[in-house]
């Protein structure tokens, strides 16, 4: 199935408002606690997902589905409220999405893996340590029961240069400028994706038609502190003697509710077979970070 239209559940989000910007006149978005014009009120707690289709009036294709409680120390301390919204309200909105013979497009997540190996395929078995991975692979797993067509997306880190967001490199640049020195982890790996890349690469996989699951993530594997160091050193050469100390720690020295996986870093082979995406790499985003917030 060809995308001709897409909602997008949680266009309000770091990720859903870029996939619904590269969607344009073709996406339709929702929202939760954050309003924006032309957006349609939905929770999943409490509301149907065909009342929301309905109120938008026009057929849809697919459904891209970032939505979800992403706080994974959230999901530590709450298993049983995230996974009403992460599992129950999930698959009942899926579930309304096939009885309507719309796609749902599930975003996933790295931290389905153990973290034992480096660059995970899609074949691979997930073992999740974390509340928050489970309930994400339950999805998964509920969905490989399904016979109506679905598509997965797996992101691993996902980033941006943007300071007033979510993502790591973000904040990285306020604790900077505030002088905050930086305890940060060496022995934990991923793939960073530029967060635009990733919308693109989503939409583009639709628009082929693919189904199953996909690994979206950058192509680059770096630890957090290589991360790190990276932009400490591009905004070093921007404006030097700004940095804060920057100290390498084990991740077991962070104070996480619960054990995170050492090594989530995926492999983006079949995504590059299928659409061959031309990804922003680290050190250009972190330049123009550096450029942008100190040049």
């Amino acid at each position: 199935m060809e995308l001709t239209r897409a909602l997008v559940i949680g266009a309000s989000g770091f990720f859903g408002r870029r996939a619904l910007a590269v969607l344009g006149d073709r996406g339709i978005g929702t929202f939760h606690g954050r309003p924006f014009p032309g957006g349609l009120a939905f929770d999943a707690l409490t509301m149907r997902i065909g009342d929301v289709i309905d109120q938008a009036g026009v057929p849809f294709s697919h459904a891209i589905i970032p939505y979800g409680a992403i706080d994974m120390e959230g999901c530590a301390r709450d298993p049983a409220g995230t996974s009403a919204v992460n599992v129950v309200a999930m698959v009942r909105v899926i579930h309304d999405l096939f009885d309507r013979g719309i796609m749902p497009v599930f975003c996933s997540t790295d931290y389905i893996f153990d973290g034992s190996k480096a660059l995970w395929r899609e074949t691979d078995p997930a073992f999740p340590k974390m509340a928050y991975g489970a309930q994400k692979l339950a999805v998964e797993a509920w969905l490989g029961t399904r016979t109506e067509p679905w598509l997965v997306t797996r992101f691993s880190k996902v980033v941006s240069g943007g300071r007033d967001e979510a993502g790591q490199l973000g904040q990285w640049v306020n604790d900077i400028i505030a002088g905050k020195p930086q305890s940060c982890a060496d022995d934990q790996y991923y793939s960073p994706g530029f967060v635009e890349d990733l919308a693109g690469a989503v939409i583009r996989l639709t628009e082929t038609g693919a189904t199953g699951i996909y690994h979206v993530a950058g192509p680059e594997r770096f630890s957090r502190l290589g991360l790190l160091s990276l932009l400490a050193g591009r905004i070093e050469a921007v404006k030097p003697g700004l940095l804060p100390p920057i100290r390498a720690a084990k991740l077991a020295e962070m104070p996480f509710l619960e054990k995170r996986p050492l090594d989530t870093s995926l492999s983006i082979t079949k995504l590059q077979d299928r659409i061959g995406w031309r990804f922003t790499t680290m050190d250009t985003l972190c330049e123009r970070i550096a450029r942008t917030h100190f040049g």
